[in-house]
This record gives C-alpha cells, sequence and structure tokens, in this order.
C-alpha cells in the first residue's frame, strides 16, 4: 500500500519526506521491523518507542510515526510523520492497511467488569449452533479458525487487532466475538473497528489503579456505546444502574435484558443449583426453555445477553437453546474439581469486590456446608479494594484462607496486611481466617481444612496458568495443583502439611 494512501486514514497529522513509498507491514515493536515498514513509536508505560527508531531504521524501517517531533528529526533521511497520538494513529493506519476488516465481519463487542468471558462463550456457542462461523478473542484464549492462541492481554493491541480480524475474514469467519476492556477503550485499541453488537454486563469496582474513580472507569466503558452507529445494536442490562445512562448515550437501537427491570429479554421459572441453571427465558420470539451447566444467577444474566445478541441477529429460539445448553463450562468460572473428595472444590476467576461477593452468594445458597474461600489481591493494581474484598469473605465465608495473587513487585505479606484489615473490621477472632503467603501451601491447608459437605473455593486466578513473583513469571495453575493434592491427601492423614 502507498504512504500517500495509508495517511490519508489519520486525521492530524504533520509530514515530513516523501510520500511516495510503498508500505509493506506496520509494526509497533521494533523488534517486528521489515524490509519497507512502517514505524509507529508508542509511548508506553515501561517503554518509549521514539528510543528505538534506531533498530528500526537498521531493520529496514523507512518511515516512522512519532508523537516527539525532536526525536524524528535526528533521522532526516527517512520520512517522518508527526501525530498528536501516536496510539490513535497506530489504530488507524492498522485498520486501513488491513483494509477495514470489521466493516465485512460482523464484529460483538462485550463490555462490562465481570462475566465478558463467559458471555462470549455463550454468544459463540449460539453462532455455531445457527451454523456460523465465529472467531474469539478474549481473556483466555485468540480463536480463529483452527489457531487457538493463549490471550497476552484480555483486547490485543490495535494492530493485532486488524491483522486478527483480517485472518477472521480469510478463513471464513462470519462473526468476531470480542470482549472489550476499559484499558483497550481508553487506549484506543478498537479505535477504527466498526461493531455490529456491543454489550454491556455491569460495573463494579475494577482497575482503579489505572482510572482513578468509578466514574472515569464508566467513561471508558462507555466509548463502545459512542462507537456504535445507527445500524448497530446495544444490548444493556437494565438491572445495572450504568446500563440505563447507555440509552442515552448511544445511537444504536438498544435491546434491554435483566430481571428486575422491563426488559425485552428476560427469565421467569428459573431454579439455580449447584450442578446448573434452568429457566424459561421470554424475548421477542416467544417463551421458550433453557438448561445450562453454569450456576448461579450470575450466570443466568450471562444467559440474557447472549441472548439479547441473538436475538438482534435474528437468530431462533431452538439455536439459543442449543447453543447454551453446548457450554458445559469456562475455563476457570466456576469450574469444579472433581477427584471422589467428599467436599466440593470450585476455581473462579473472580478478582474484583462484584464478582467475590457473587460467587460467595451464588456458593452460599446452593451448598449446605461450610464456605472456605482462599483469595489474594494483584499487587501494582487497586489498593482500595483489598479490605474491601477481606470484608467480603469475612462476611459470606466461614474460614479464609488469606494468600498472594500476583503480587508482582510489592511486598506480599503488606497486600496480606491490607486485606486482613476488611476481615478484622468485622471478625477479631483469628481463628476464621488464616495466613499463609505461599499460594501453593495456601491451597492445601483449604483443602485439608473441608469437612464433608463443604465448599472450598479458590479464587482469584481462575483459568491462568502462571504466577507473577517480583520479575519472575511462575508455571502455577490452581486447577492443576488442587487436583495433584486432592488425589495426595487421601493417601495422607488430614492436616499435615506439605513444603
Amino acid at each position: 500500500m502507498k504512504l500517500k494512501e495509508l495517511l490519508s486514514s489519520l486525521p492530524v497529522k504533520m509530514v515530513k519526506g516523501n510520500t511516495d513509498y510503498e508500505i509493506t507491514g506496520l509494526a509497533y515493536d521494533s523488534r517486528q521491523v521489515k524490509e519497507g515498514y512502517l514505524f509507529v513509536c508508542i509511548c508506553g508505560y515501561r517503554q518509549d518507542g521514539h528510543k528505538f527508531i534506531p533498530q528500526a531504521l537498521a531493520s529496514g524501517a523507512g518511515v516512522v510515526v512519532a508523537e516527539r517531533e525532536e526525536a524524528a528529526d535526528k533521522y532526516p533521511e527517512i520520512t517522518r510523520i508527526i501525530v498528536p497520538d501516536s496510539r490513535l494513529a497506530l489504530a488507524y493506519l492498522g485498520a486501513a492497511f488491513y483494509q477495514h476488516p470489521s466493516r465485512k465481519l460482523k464484529l460483538i463487542g462485550i463490555t462490562g467488569t465481570n462475566g465478558k468471558t463467559t458471555i462470549s462463550y455463550f454468544v459463540a456457542s449460539i453462532l455455531r449452533a445457527a451454523g456460523y462461523k465465529v472467531g474469539v478473542i478474549g481473556t483466555i484464549h485468540y480463536q480463529i479458525g483452527e489457531m487457538d492462541l493463549p490471550a497476552q492481554r484480555t483486547t490485543p493491541e490495535s494492530l493485532d487487532l486488524q491483522r486478527m480480524m483480517c485472518r477472521m475474514l480469510e478463513t471464513g469467519i462470519e462473526y468476531g466475538v470480542l470482549e472489550v476492556s476499559s484499558h483497550s477503550l481508553e487506549l484506543g485499541r478498537v479505535v477504527g473497528s466498526r461493531f455490529s453488537v456491543g454489550v454491556f454486563s455491569n460495573l463494579g469496582r475494577d482497575h482503579l489503579d489505572f482510572h482513578q474513580d468509578t466514574e472515569r472507569y464508566f467513561a471508558a466503558k462507555q466509548k463502545l456505546f459512542e462507537m456504535l452507529d445507527k445500524e448497530a445494536t446495544a444490548v444493556i442490562n437494565l438491572d445495572d444502574p450504568y446500563g440505563a445512562k447507555l440509552i442515552s448515550i448511544t445511537r444504536s437501537g438498544v435491546l434491554g435484558y435483566g430481571l428486575e427491570s422491563e426488559a425485552m429479554v428476560s427469565a421467569e421459572d428459573y431454579d439455580c443449583t449447584i450442578n446448573g441453571t434452568k429457566a424459561h427465558l421470554l424475548c421477542p420470539s416467544g417463551r421458550f426453555p433453557i438448561k445450562s451447566g453454569l450456576p448461579g444467577e450470575h450466570n443466568l444474566y450471562n444467559i440474557l445477553a447472549a441472548a439479547g445478541v441473538a436475538v438482534s441477529q435474528g437468530i431462533s429460539p431452538r439455536f439459543i437453546q442449543e447453543g447454551i445448553s453446548n457450554v458445559e463450562k469456562v475455563p476457570g468460572r466456576f469450574e469444579p474439581i472433581e477427584c471422589g473428595q467428599d467436599f466440593k472444590v470450585i476455581v473462579d476467576y473472580a478478582h474484583t469486590p462484584d464478582a467475590l461477593q457473587s460467587l460467595l452468594v451464588t456458593v452460599r445458597k446452593l451448598s449446605s456446608g461450610r464456605i472456605i474461600t482462599l483469595f489474594g489481591c494483584g499487587g501494582e493494581r487497586d489498593r482500595g479494594k483489598r479490605p474491601i474484598m477481606g470484608k467480603i469473605t469475612a462476611e459470606l465465608s466461614d474460614y479464609t484462607v488469606i494468600t498472594s495473587d500476583n503480587p508482582r513487585q510489592e511486598d506480599p505479606l503488606e497486600i496480606i496486611r491490607e486485606i486482613e484489615a476488611g476481615i478484622t473490621d468485622i471478625s477479631q477472632n483469628s481463628a476464621h481466617y488464616l495466613i499463609c503467603p505461599d499460594r501453593y501451601r495456601a491451597i492445601w491447608e483449604a483443602l485439608a481444612s473441608a469437612q464433608p459437605g463443604d465448599t472450598v473455593i479458590l479464587a482469584g486466578k481462575g483459568h491462568e496458568d502462571y504466577q507473577l513473583l517480583g520479575n519472575q513469571t511462575v508455571p502455577f495453575d490452581d486447577r492443576r495443583i488442587a487436583r495433584e493434592m486432592l488425589k495426595l491427601q487421601f493417601g495422607v492423614q488430614k492436616n499435615s502439611s506439605v513444603r
């Protein structure tokens, strides 16, 4: 593609140098640059792309897009494009270079604090039941045709996203299901993409280390609905107070769902047990029964969201029913660990106050025994949620094991002390909780304390198969470790210690 043609996608720029240049590729990582590439200098949180212009030129870049004019002008032999925001420039350029794939693909964007991944699984399953080819990009994996890769982040960088959508079209995929994080919206990763459907699940407390307060967090989420055009549909949870705010923001049609509000998609006669959910869905196409292996009212909301997407696409009830029933589990979301033990073990990604509370309320309704909750909080993230989550476990659990999540470069004991402050606000009885920074040992202690009929919850990491300790990424999977320990415990005396 000619540089002149590519630059027409940038609303604001200053061009220095020749634009009669053939661009063979784009990169924002100098290590990915090849001959004839355009290199975009991203100002990140740890690295400044302007520092890597020499490496990009050495690898064959002939054009540089930069925010800092003085940094680019050190290389007058090349073409320099000066822009006010290089991240936004990358998004516009990526969409143009890959011929705007989202204009040909039906793109479904899902945002909200909790439920994005589960909703994406239900939506993809319903679409496949209806005979469509579907690609999924989200927290757990990037699934494009035969390619199934572990996700590096919930929503890829804009250039990578456009490349993935282009690949979807090449493989005959008709629908792309995309989890849209608040970070991606704030950082412009989905700019240049056209969404056919936008889904809002809920808004709770999360990522306030980045967004600073709830209103700014919501302002990031609402950007998805500001992007929707008149032909699109906003599928909105009307039972969430922030859902109603989105109705006046979007230009698109609105399809509401909920259990308490007057919504186009709702449910009645629902029954949630530890083994799953049954309900009758109420949609414009009629009333019909559904059955899911995923328990809890929060999953019923996820089902309603997915059904709303299906209704917006004219999909019949029988495919909605089939798609919902085909989702047997979502990795790390209320995932049971069964090794023949006489108590239940559930691994869940719940790492926000709302998600943890919803999880514990669900388990309390479905379990007759004690609830033993193991969790920690991530380091270098929102510190304010730590005592809140400690308080939630003290109120809704019978016994809590406080441990490490991904402490990163924070002191794990300091994180734990902030969690403990929330627990001691409720109970001064230290017999109600245990502090165990070593997550491996903590899982053993939680499992060893369980009695017949109890439920052990391993919260916070879900599908993750690693732990971030200092500068190291260490293999660690709650599910694998729990299975190994449960098998071992049947051969040793209860409450013995390991490690």
